[in-house]
């Protein structure tokens, strides 16, 4: 016999999102370390006198308890455990923190009631560790970059970046293309099977090797001047797009936030 599904869940968990239901009601999706991706109903959330209102917005972490219904669960019960109030100060960490949330909840499949041993832990401990570090002040392309790295492998998606997606020879880091839709570098011999690929640096794909193989720390030393962090964000964001196989709003608003900084100065 099939396990009986317990009537509520008490779990830690990030808020990636809600979205309004009714007058009165949000639906809430968080991310949960043993059932990956829940939505839930959080009732009365958007009256004023709403308790739960502060405690569900996007970036925070959670302890909530869940009421499982027939087709969604009800929130009853929530505790902020952390804002990450960093975040909150800084445009620039708080719109790379909503990216973190924005392709997390793109990777990440929703899951029934029949899930609760799921090990979304991973993901979980991923998500919270990179916010905890665009909160306390880490350097942002760096955090962001790790991350996507990790998101990627976490969810089956490893990208290649040391032999060629289409025959497996090694690259040269001197002669290397890529292309977002394969997911790699590809060779100048294997260029016609991936018309689409394009040249990337050098540098960039040196440092995306480090940031894939080595611990954030060793990673942590790699100086980002503002061409080469420019160039790991664009080959990652097109990558995550390729991914997801939709336009990140999130990412959009971080490249049009940097180029009116730019414009200002």
């Amino acid at each position: 016999m099939p396990a009986r599904i317990p009537r509520v869940t008490h779990t830690e968990a990030i808020v990636l999102s809600h979205r309004r239901l009714g007058d009165a009601d949000r639906i809430v999706t968080f991310l949960t370390p043993h059932r990956g991706k829940v939505d839930a109903v959080a009732k009365g959330v958007l009256r004023p006198r709403s308790k739960l209102a502060g405690h569900l917005e996007p970036l925070t972490r959670v302890d909530v308890l869940l009421a499982h219904g027939r087709s969604l669960d009800i929130v009853t019960q929530a505790q902020m455990l952390d804002g990450w109030p960093g975040l909150h100060i800084d445009l620039d960490r708080l719109s790379s923190a909503m990216y973190l949330l924005e392709v997390t909840d793109r990777l990440t499949l929703d899951r029934g009631h029949g899930d609760d041993n799921l090990d979304a832990a991973p993901m979980y401990g991923l998500l919270n560790a990179s916010l905890i570090r665009l909160a306390r002040g880490d350097g942002t392309h760096l955090a962001t970059r790790t991350f996507e790295m990790a998101l990627l492998e976490i969810s089956g998606f490893r990208p290649e970046w040391r032999h060629c997606v289409a025959c497996d020879t090694p690259i040269d880091t001197a002669r290397a293309n890529w292309s977002s839709l394969a997911g790699g570098v590809v060779c100048p011999e294997c260029q016609h099977i991936h018309p689409e690929a394009v040249a990337i640096a050098a540098t960039v794909l040196k440092v995306l090797r480090v940031i894939q193989n080595g611990p954030y720390e060793e990673a942590a030393r790699v100086r980002l001047n503002p061409e080469l962090a420019a160039g790991l964000e664009a080959v990652m964001h097109a990558l995550m797009r390729a991914t997801t196989e939709r336009a990140l709003v999130s990412a959009q608003f971080i490249s049009e936030a940097r180029r009116a900084g730019v414009a200002a100065r």
